[in-house]
């Protein structure tokens, strides 16, 4: 998230010194190339989570999205991401969670939960989540989609971008 914001600064600024330095015009044909920019960081750091509710848990990785009622859930995992294993044996990895990191070393006075408890404890959590919900019959399906908003703003950036690039060489 923080990478998010500084690079939305950064863009910010190059946006308003070109709209100075010439006019707003030009800011406005050079403008989707750091939103193009600001998009993919949005995207790659940002859009991918894992989000637990009532129901289930939301798995957003990259531009696609997954949600699989509490019901379908037969392990949650920690491997290299969380990893949760559906009733059918299918298995959703969830690039947005914790990462499990090498183990560190611990300095006099620490201990080991000190030193990686994060990944551990959103397992945990998912864990917890699901022992406390409702089970609903009949079991609804695992859902799967595109993540839209996303798509369309890069769409419409691609558009820009475009008639950006055609203005110019007119």
């Amino acid at each position: 998230m923080a990478l998010l914001v500084i690079c939305s600064i950064v863009a910010a600024v190059l946006l308003v010194d070109a709209a100075v330095r010439a006019d707003a015009v030009t800011a406005a044909l050079l403008a989707p190339w750091p939103l193009l920019v600001l998009w993919a960081v949005y995207v790659l750091g940002v859009a991918s989570r894992v989000r637990a509710t009532r129901d289930g848990v939301l798995v957003q990785n990259l531009l696609r999205t997954v949600f699989v009622p509490w019901a379908r859930v037969q392990q949650i995992r920690m491997r290299w991401q969380i990893e949760i294993t559906l009733d059918d044996g299918s298995l959703v990895t969830c690039f947005g969670g914790p990462a499990r990191r090498r183990p560190q070393r611990l300095g006099p006075g620490r201990t080991k939960e000190d030193a990686n408890g994060r990944a551990d404890d959103a397992v945990a959590a998912l864990r917890k989540a699901k022992a406390s919900a409702v089970n609903v019959t009949p079991v609804p399906p695992v859902r799967r989609g595109w993540d839209f908003p996303a798509i369309i703003a890069l769409l419409v950036l691609i558009a820009w971008a475009a008639t950006a690039v055609l203005v110019t060489r007119a």
